[in-house]
């Protein structure tokens, strides 16, 4: 099977990407906007940057959105892993009790 091509625009410049076949065109303009928008924000802070520290600004940023969605997601797995004890038949005295925190 061939692969999708797709061109874009990033920062005023053009790219050619292939994409793979389990890659949606729509989902991957998604993620070159999200990519985009951070740059706009970073260069709009600190626009006497070099394309090399913009780019590494850039990828820490969203890698650090990346840790923090992963520990929020973890968070709410441990809710949730409580709430389904809680709610499982075996349950010691059937009452529910639920503490969130942040």
């Amino acid at each position: 099977m061939m692969a999708k091509e797709i061109e874009v625009q990033i920062t005023g410049k053009k790219f050619v990407f292939q994409l793979a076949d389990d890659v949606q065109p729509e989902e991957f303009l998604q993620v070159v906007e999200y990519v985009e928008n951070k740059i706009n924000k970073i260069k709009s802070r600190m626009n006497e940057l070099d394309s090399q520290k913009l780019g590494l600004l850039t990828s820490i940023n969203i890698a650090q959105d990346l840790f923090s969605l992963k520990k929020e997601n973890e968070k709410l797995a441990q809710i949730l892993g409580r709430i389904d004890t809680l709610l499982s038949p075996d349950s010691e005295d059937g009452k529910l009790t639920v503490s969130l925190s942040s």
